[in-house]
């Protein structure tokens, strides 16, 4: 069986990455944040469909480790072409 490609999923607040590779199909994503992942729609994770906070809290609980997220933040404050920082 070769190897899956990893999957990102991402709005401006929050990157989840899920690993098929890794995943154990444990269902735990699926019964505690449906609106979020739903393995019968495309595509299966919509984070936007939830609070970042809702978003971390269940992929803490996925048991296989194959779902990670991350709250996208920027280092560099935004500035506007040819605008001096």
């Amino acid at each position: 069986m070769g190897s899956r490609r990893l999957q990102v999923y991402q709005t401006s607040q929050i990157r989840v990455t899920y690993d098929p590779d890794v995943c154990r199909d444990s269902g735990v994503c699926l019964r505690t944040l449906s609106a979020v992942f739903d393995a019968d729609r495309t595509p299966w994770v919509r984070p936007e469909a939830a609070t970042p906070d809702q978003v971390l809290a269940t992929v803490r609980k996925c048991p296989s480790g194959a779902l990670h997220a991350q709250l996208v933040t920027t280092v560099f404050p935004s500035s506007e072409p040819g605008r001096e920082p």
